[in-house]
């Protein structure tokens, strides 16, 4: 029966990555509501095809110009206008294609992209929807950079492949009724370009087709942060989601880096005032209001802004105040409240500054992963596709 399950669970992940398929649909701008842009290659030559059609078959680079007029999509170049259509496509002739987008109206900066991109409209025709059609681990590669830079080691943007793909994996189809399969924004993983970093380039290559499984070959959920402040935090006291391999681990390695302290005041009225009007907390009682202006985690994380009779989540008071994390202290300083504060992000798995400090000093991909991951495996997909015909 655990034999059987195991075969199922691989089945499933190898057919859900389609890994024959090695493309993939990344709805690229998605937060920009964009109404004209520019389209110009800086590697190789396109094809543009209108509403099915081929319009263009250059072997020169051209700049296109595209804007949206009522319902419709006009594509002009510097000399004349082409046309108007529903939809458009741009296939580069080469397996090295390249091009960059800058947005005209609303203005934006230059991004750049590889392969090809299917240019339409929105349900409401009152903005582009642009969808990057590209081989999987050149998304990696500008998943990887978007997310973590590009001046740390080989050995960290190992790990960080390994980790980007597997959420990728585990979310592909997040979009499909949108007629994509994940989005360029945080809401699937930031895609911001793509990547020419070498060393990214080389850590993706390296690790290709290799993902993160837990104790029942499922895909993990492959959570990363900037800084933990020095502990990680369990996923159900984040997401009230229980894992297996998402539990919190002291950091050491991260303190000391960029993100691992921060600082915010607020008036004490205003402090007094949200716990009243929010949360119901008696702040006319004197002890209780020393506690809520004297709130410490001095043994670790902890989940709760009070662990007397009513207790607030954290994460509620971050959320509602913009904090940089729950791991912080209340201290009332005269008329003011100063959060004095720990890290930068959710918590919970891998900390990436204290990954990187970990690779430069010389740890391997592998031991990171298991610091902040427990009982988990990598995995091969391409040594797994036997298991499609049991």
């Amino acid at each position: 029966m655990r034999m059987k399950k195991y075969i199922l669970s691989i089945f499933f992940f190898a057919c859900f990555l389609s890994f024959n398929a090695t493309t993939l649909n990344v709805r690229i701008l998605t937060t920009k509501v964009i109404q004209s842009f520019i389209f110009s290659p800086i590697n190789g030559t396109y094809d543009v095809y209108g509403d099915g059609k081929l319009l263009l078959n250059s072997d020169s680079p051209g700049i296109f110009q595209l804007t949206i007029e009522k319902d419709s999509i006009i594509l002009k170049t510097f000399e004349r206008t082409i046309g108007k259509y529903a939809s458009l496509k741009m296939l580069s002739k080469l397996p090295d294609g390249a091009f960059k987008i800058k947005s005209v109206l609303p203005e934006g900066k230059v991004r750049t992209y590889e392969d090809d991109v299917m240019i339409g409209l929105t349900a409401d025709k009152k903005q582009f929807l642009l969808i990057n059609r590209i081989d999987i681990e050149k998304y990696i590669g500008g998943v990887v950079e978007s997310e973590s830079g590009t001046r740390t080691s080989l050995e960290y943007y190992k790990l960080q492949s390994i980790l980007c793909r597997t959420y990728l994996l585990a979310h592909i189809n997040r979009h499909v009724a949108e007629g994509f399969q994940v989005c360029d924004d945080v809401h699937c993983q930031a895609y911001l370009s793509r990547t020419t970093d070498t060393d990214i380039q080389k850590g993706v290559n390296d690790t290709k087709g290799l993902v993160v499984v837990d104790n029942d070959l499922n895909l993990i959920t492959a959570a990363f942060h900037s800084n933990c402040g020095g502990q990680t935090v369990a996923s159900q006291d984040v997401w009230a989601m229980s894992t297996s391999y998402l539990k919190s681990v002291k950091d050491t390695f991260c303190i000391k880096q960029t993100h691992a302290h921060w600082k915010r005041t607020i008036p004490v009225e205003d402090w007094k005032a949200y716990l009243q009007l929010k949360h119901k907390y008696p702040v006319e009682d004197s002890l209780k209001l020393n506690s809520a202006t004297t709130f410490t985690q001095p043994n670790g994380r902890a989940v709760y802004f009070t662990d007397r009779d009513l207790k607030i989540p954290l994460k509620i008071i971050r959320a509602d105040f913009q904090l940089k994390s729950t791991y912080f202290s209340v201290e009332q300083q005269g008329e003011s409240i100063v959060f004095n504060g720990r890290g930068y992000g959710h918590g919970v798995g891998m900390c990436q500054e204290g990954a990187m400090r970990q690779a430069k000093l010389n740890r391997s991909y592998k031991e990171i992963l298991n610091f902040y991951y427990k009982d988990v495996h990598l995995v091969d997909l391409s040594a797994l596709s036997y298991f499609r015909q049991e």
